[in-house]
Order: structure tokens, then C-alpha cells, then sequence
């Protein structure tokens, strides 16, 4: 019985989409009532399967071929997929609802229910497969829906380029995720997801070693290199984010869920390989490097955008870039962790987007112009204030929180990484409310560093218990984050030197609010107008692809 409940999680959408596609002459647009219905289904059902894997053991069921054949399809609900299941499900159930009434009226408005249901049920089949071979299908079947999902409107040109555009750039990724399910069967006879972890770590492996050896190949070297491709034009990783600015030519409901569940699925697929990714060091140190570039292009950009959408867009390209760069720190189930929580805050914000874009167009006024604080008012003592407020408090207070979560910060370079993104977060915020606020009470200022205090204890207590809950084995966890270490030497110089530059950032930034000049060379704001435009134009990454388009059609 306890098997059935997740097999109608994920079918339970499919079956919706065949209803639609039997009954849309007779119901019109009251299909989309079989569509919220299915999904009510899947996101009850997803729920059931989270506790029964919670409080039990993973659900292993094999549906078609031998126990571990190549085509076999075995649906695997462990923890993991039983996380990714609610989340897929829940966020569905939210785009469907809520597309009841915003698609009302439009040309596709079957075509589009029938697609959103056929997506929801390919994604709940790819993070609960335990073969390579069955969640590759699924991996191309989103490609596929997921441009056609794009192009609801034909009569709309951009939606056809964006589609187009999704197509072909996640199909070179799905190209390179094949050829390493050549090259992993080929060296250990099997794509069955257990099987395979056993013949990597087990005596077994060395066998299946043995014939990599004689080819010269570091097989999973090679094979996580490739997939790294994979994950880089699924998670919009720089340069393959174009697709992604394509996607708010598509109706608000499919751009949510493009944002909140599909982007994700490159954190998934390293999470899922976790045990293969740990055997190869050095494609972790890539991935590291991959998402930090991604994370600083994208926030970069999402600060210059002047459309709500663009500016959504490339702040979901940077938050996919911090969550690759937990990856490639060995920090797998703080990944997870990120990507659920950015899911879901993502997909509201994209909901919510239209009312936004239609206040700010009927109902805003431009403030008074600001004043700006005269030189006089800048002293040592108010940049020492500041300092402490906006730099020195937020690091003493994730300090002590992170001593009171007990986390080993010595030990482990992932949490050293992740205290200091959490520092500068903390410390941006602290620098925002610090000038908004810049004549505030005792009681504000005490206020406003309690908030950041609980949320500082909090996050990172979730990250631990988030990490305990997908790795009940401490040493898993761990062991990951050991294969993921830098150079002890290295590590150290690159933190060193980022903590300075951002202290001198701070140091001009802070300096320019006050109204002195002394702290912003000339050259540095005639580079930072040009670095704006650059970052405006989305460093013309959109225009070169476009342009390399055009080159290769005529041809």
C-alpha cells in the first residue's frame, strides 16, 4: 500500500493531462478544474510519501524490466526525492490555481493545461527514478515541454525565439548527459542508481576500474565534466542563461514555474550524484568556480535592470549560482536546502509580479528628492558607527549563533564559505536599514539587529537539520565536504582577499552615501558607469547568441 501512495504523486497529473485531452471539446475551459484536481492529488499524496519515508525506510519499486536491467524503470522515493516531490507538487498546485483565472480568454488556454500537467508529472518521474537511463528521458521530455510550455502564444515571435532559444540550449546539455551514460555504462555495467553507487565504492568497482584503466579514462572525471554541461544550461548557469531571460515572453503562471521548480533541476541532478561527484575533486572545484562567476554576474545584472521580469530573471540566475557554488563545496543538502527555499519564494514573487508592474504604472509618484549628507557630516566617529553597525555586529552575531548550532567551522570549508556569505548578506542588509534608518532610535537599531539575529539562527540551524535529515549518517555529510576541500593555503588567500575587498567596497560605498569624494577615485566611477552598462546589456551575452544565431540559419 505504502508504495501506491507516491506512484499517484507522480501519475496523478498525467492522468489529468489525458482527461483534458478526452474532454476539452465538451468542458471548454472548465478543463482546467481536472488539471487542479489532479493536482490536489499529487501534492496530498507528496505529503503522505514525506512522512512514510520519514519515519520508515526509502520506497524502492520496480514497475518495468529486471530489478537493475538498462531499462528498467524503478521508481526510488528517497528522502531527497520525497523533499523535491512536495516541493514540485506544491508549487504546481499554487500555478494552476492560480492560471484558472489569469489564462481565461486565451488562445491556448487547453494546449496550456494540458502541458503543465504532462511537465508536473515528467518532473515528480525524474527526481523519484533510481535509473540514469529513465531520468535522462525525463531530463529531454522538460526540454521538450518545457519550450513548448514557452510558445502558448504561436502568434508571438519572441515567444517562438524563446522557445526555440530553451530548445537548443538545453539540448546541447541533454547531448552531453547522454554521452556520460555511455561512458558510466560502458565502465560499470550498470545505470541503476544504487547498483551503480555499490560498484563505485564496493569492491566490485575495481572490476568495472580495471577495463576504465585500460582506456585511459578517469571515468568519473570525465562523466561528472559532462554532466557538469548538463547542469550549466538546465540551471542557467553563465553563459548558458540565455534561455532564461526568454522565459517572460511566456505568460506569467509558466515563467513561476520555469523559475520555482525547472531551474532547480541541475542542483537536483548533482544532489542525486552526489557519491559520483565525490569522486572527482576537481569537477567540485569547477562547479565552485561556475557558480561564484554566475553568482556575481547575475546579482551584478539584477542590479542595473530596469523591468521587474529581467530584474526577477537575473536574480534567479545568481541565487542558481550560489546554490551550484553549495555544490561544488560538498555542501549537497545545503543546495537543497537553498534551492527549496528559493523555489518557493521565487515562484511568489513572479505571482505577484503583474499587480506590482500595474501599481507602479497607475498608482506611484515620484518621493521627494533625497538629500544627501553634506561632507561635514562625515567623521571618524559616524564611520566607526558604521563600521561596527553594518560590518563587525552581523559577523559577532553569526558567530555566536554558529557556536550555538555547534557547527565544526574549523573542519569543514563549506561552512567557512557559508558563514561568510552569510556575513555579507547580513552585513548588506545591515548597510540598507542602517541608511534608511540613519536617525533611528536605540529601540530600532536593537530591534533591527534581534531580527537579523533570529534569522542568522534560524537559516543556519535549518542548514544543519536540513543536512541531518537527508545524511542521517554524519560522516556522509562530511566526507562529502572533504572530497569538495581547496588547498588549505589557497583557501585562506582567497577568503583573505575577499573579506578585505569587500571591507574597502564598504569603506567607498559608504564614503559616497556620507558625500565624500576623497573615498571614490575618478577612475573607480568612470569604471563603474561603464561596468552598468555592460551589466544592463546583460554583458551582450543575448546579442552575441543572437547574432550567432542569425550567422548559423543563413548558412
Amino acid at each position: 500500500m505504502e508504495a501506491v501512495v507516491p506512484l499517484l504523486t507522480i501519475f496523478a497529473p498525467l492522468l489529468g493531462t489525458l482527461f483534458i485531452a478526452l474532454f476539452w471539446r465538451e468542458m471548454g475551459e472548465r478543463i482546467s478544474r481536472i488539471g487542479i484536481g489532479a493536482l490536489w492529488c499529487a501534492a496530498l499524496t507528496s505529503v503522505a510519501t514525506f512522512v512514510i519515508v520519514f519515519y520508515g525506510e526509502p520506497i524502492r519499486l520496480t514497475i518495468l524490466g529486471g530489478a537493475s536491467g538498462l531499462l528498467a524503470y524503478t521508481v526510488l522515493v528517497d528522502r531527497l526525492a520525497a523533499v523535491m516531490m512536495v516541493l514540485i507538487s506544491s508549487v504546481s498546485l499554487i500555478i494552476h490555481v492560480y492560471s484558472e483565472r489569469y489564462m481565461v480568454g486565451d488562445a491556448g488556454y487547453v494546449r496550456y493545461f494540458a502541458f503543465l500537467g504532462a511537465l508536473t508529472s515528467v518532473l515528480l518521474s525524474l527526481v523519484t527514478s533510481g535509473n540514469l537511463l529513465w531520468m535522462f528521458v525525463c531530463w529531454h521530455l522538460v526540454t521538450w515541454l518545457l519550450s513548448s510550455l514557452l510558445v502558448c502564444n504561436p502568434t508571438s515571435r519572441a515567444a517562438r525565439e524563446a522557445g526555440q532559444k530553451t530548445f537548443w540550449t538545453q539540448g546541447l546539455g541533454d547531448v552531453a548527459f547522454a554521452v556520460a551514460l555511455v561512458l558510466l555504462y560502458g565502465a560499470y555495467g550498470t545505470l541503476d542508481l544504487t547498483e551503480l553507487f555499490a560498484r563505485l565504492q564496493g569492491a566490485s568497482a575495481s572490476v568495472s576500474d580495471s577495463n576504465a584503466l585500460r582506456t585511459g579514462l578517469d571515468v568519473p572525471l570525465v562523466a561528472t565534466l559532462l554532466l557538469i554541461l548538463s547542469v550549466m544550461t538546465k540551471s542557467a548557469q553563465f553563459p548558458f542563461h540565455v534561455w532564461l531571460v526568454g522565459t517572460i515572453e511566456a505568460p506569467t503562471p509558466v515563467s513561476a514555474l520555469m523559475h520555482a521548480g525547472i531551474v532547480n533541476a541541475g542542483g537536483f541532478l548533482v544532489n542525486r550524484l552526489a557519491p559520483l561527484f565525490s569522486f572527482a575533486p576537481t569537477t567540485l572545484h569547477l562547479l565552485f568556480v561556475i557558480g561564484g562567476v554566475t553568482a556575481l554576474i547575475g546579482a551584478s545584472a539584477m542590479l542595473t535592470q530596469t523591468s521587474v521580469k529581467r530584474r526577477l530573471v537575473y536574480s534567479t540566475m545568481g541565487q542558481m549560482g550560489y546554490m551550484v557554488m553549495e555544490c561544488g563545496l560538498g555542501a549537497f543538502a545545503l543546495a537543497v536546502f537553498h534551492l527549496c527555499a528559493h523555489g518557493l519564494f521565487k515562484a511568489t514573487l513572479f505571482l505577484n509580479s503583474g499587480s506590482v508592474i500595474h501599481k507602479a504604472r497607475t498608482e506611484f509618484k515620484l518621493p521627494p528628492a533625497a538629500k544627501v549628507d553634506e561632507a561635514g557630516a562625515f567623521s571618524p566617529m559616524t564611520w566607526t558607527t558604521g563600521l561596527v553597525a553594518t560590518l563587525v555586529l552581523p559577523l559577532v552575531i553569526l558567530l555566536v549563533v554558529h557556536g550555538v548550532v555547534s557547527i565544526p567551522l574549523q573542519d569543514a570549508q563549506g561552512a567557512v564559505i557559508f558563514l561568510f556569505f552569510g556575513w555579507v548578506t547580513t552585513s548588506q542588509a545591515m548597510f540598507t536599514l542602517y541608511r534608511l534608518h540613519t536617525g533611528a532610535s536605540w529601540t530600532v537599531s536593537l530591534t533591527m539587529l534581534g531580527a537579523l539575529a533570529v534569522i542568522g539562527l534560524t537559516y543556519l540551524w535549518a542548514g544543519e537539520a536540513f543536512t541531518h535529515f537527508l545524511y542521517p549518517g554524519h560522516e556522509t555529510a562530511a566526507a562529502f565536504m572533504r572530497a569538495a576541500e581547496w588547498n588549505r593555503s589557497f583557501f585562506d588567500l582567497v577568503v583573505g582577499c575577499a573579506a578585505i575587498l569587500i571591507v574597502a567596497a564598504w569603506g567607498m560605498i559608504y564614503g559616497k552615501a556620507k558625500g565624500v569624494k576623497l573615498l571614490m577615485p575618478p577612475w573607480i566611477e568612470t569604471l563603474r558607469a561603464r561596468a552598468y552598462v555592460t551589466f544592463l546589456n546583460g554583458l551582450y551575452v543575448e546579442d552575441l547568441m543572437r547574432m550567432l544565431g542569425r550567422t548559423a540559419f543563413r548558412r
